[in-house]
């Protein structure tokens, strides 16, 4: 007979990961709570407890390699977490297992407590397809891309509700249907009000001189922090004051750190480490906007930055790629938008950001936030709550 608990897997470490942090909060409203995550050092593998919620911290590391290096670590956590709930009783006798992608194929490590009786929620964060084509190139992506399609498939087919985060991925999995009477609900990424506070205005008052930049988030390629570098760098050819923060952690930090150095940047682009929600919370109002510069590929165009979403929240112009969803969620000009994967496109946007007066930028934020006015976490908090009575029930 399943427990009323609910159990939360996830390929990443906890809480840092916001929507696997906002997603758990939400369960432990209803039932008690567990998360299976990966610990973010040798020192913290094993149990502990982050408020209500319990915490079961498993061995790893994403080094994000070869295909090989990533299955291997995938299969890997997945065989712990599959035995972890077949040595323990009151995990697998969970009410619910909500596991988060990436990989879709984690979804059956629960399978000894979907044989005790669990009802099962595949939360699709990424496409798994697209990201591998975008991640391994054309070759290696096109070669795995069929059995990916096909674990995809299993995967959604041994959920009970399948969630995502974006209307285009929803039309997506919807032309490539897993089975008859496949589920699949939306639960944006949108700010919580504990994270970051309620709704700012965008900054009143005169224009002060040059322009403060900022990015927060995971130092990766595909996040194109190199191109954001490159595009400081070209605006600030003509004499221009701007500068650029950046918070976060990943592996691309050394190569930026390098970059910074090389093209003499080291007095105006700052990385600042890693900073909690109630930091950011504090620190982002400070900045003039924020940069979004993802790289464009077959995956990120069906992404909608979370970072995003905070800096409308907070009340900041946004400077942003092209992509299909971005302009999808916010029409233009409510961002300041430039060519994709393009640092030339991207100087051109800070100087347009960089001559427009305090009215002109305070009507950016006014459009972006008018465009997703109706998305907030408190309704998708309800709707999760929802569907986790459902499967409770």
């Amino acid at each position: 007979m399943t427990s009323r608990q609910i159990v939360h897997v996830a390929y990443a470490p906890f809480p840092q990961d916001p929507r696997v942090r906002r997603e758990a909060l939400v369960s432990a409203e209803l039932a008690p709570t567990t998360v299976i995550c990966l610990a973010d050092s040798s020192a913290n593998v094993g149990r502990d407890r982050w408020g209500e919620i319990q915490v079961r911290r498993l061995s790893g590391a994403k080094r994000r390699g070869t295909v090989a290096q990533y299955l291997s670590e995938y299969f890997g956590f997945l065989w712990d977490v599959y035995w972890l709930f077949r040595r323990d009783p009151e995990l697998r006798g969970a009410a619910i297992v909500h596991v988060h992608s990436l990989p879709d194929f984690l979804v059956f490590a629960a399978l000894p407590a979907r044989r005790a009786g669990a009802r099962v929620v595949l939360d699709l964060h990424e496409i798994f397809p697209e990201f591998a084509r975008a991640k391994f190139g054309p070759r290696s992506g096109r070669l795995i891309e069929p059995v990916i399609r096909q674990l995809e498939r299993a995967s959604r087919r041994f959920a009970d509700v399948t969630l995502t985060v974006t209307r285009p991925i929803l039309a997506l999995l919807t032309k490539r249907s897993a089975r008859r009477g496949e589920r699949i609900e939306i639960i944006h990424n949108v700010p919580d009000l504990r994270d970051f506070g309620a709704k700012r205005a965008a900054r009143s008052g005169p224009v002060r001189p040059g322009l403060r930049l900022v990015y927060h988030g995971t130092l990766t390629y595909m996040y194109g922090l190199d191109l954001a570098v490159a595009g400081v760098a070209a605006a600030r050819r003509g004499g221009q004051d701007i500068r650029f923060d950046i918070f976060g952690d990943g592996p691309q930090r050394a190569a930026l750190a390098v970059q910074i150095q090389r093209l003499g940047l080291t007095d105006v682009v700052t990385l600042r480490g890693v900073a909690s929600a109630s930091q950011l919370r504090e620190r982002l109002p400070e900045y003039d906007a924020g940069l979004v510069p993802t790289r464009g590929d077959e995956m990120t165009q069906y992404s909608l930055s979370t970072k995003l979403l905070e800096y409308v929240h907070l009340g900041l112009p946004v400077l942003a790629p092209g992509l299909m969803t971005y302009e999808e969620y916010f029409p233009a000009p409510a961002l300041v938008y430039y060519q994709p994967n393009n640092a030339d496109a991207l100087a051109g946007a800070i100087l347009r950001l960089l001559s427009l007066s305090a009215e002109q930028r305070a009507e950016h934020v006014r459009m972006a936030q008018r465009a997703i006015s109706t998305l907030t976490w408190e309704s998708e908090r309800s709707r999760l709550r929802l569907i986790y009575d459902e499967l409770l029930g």
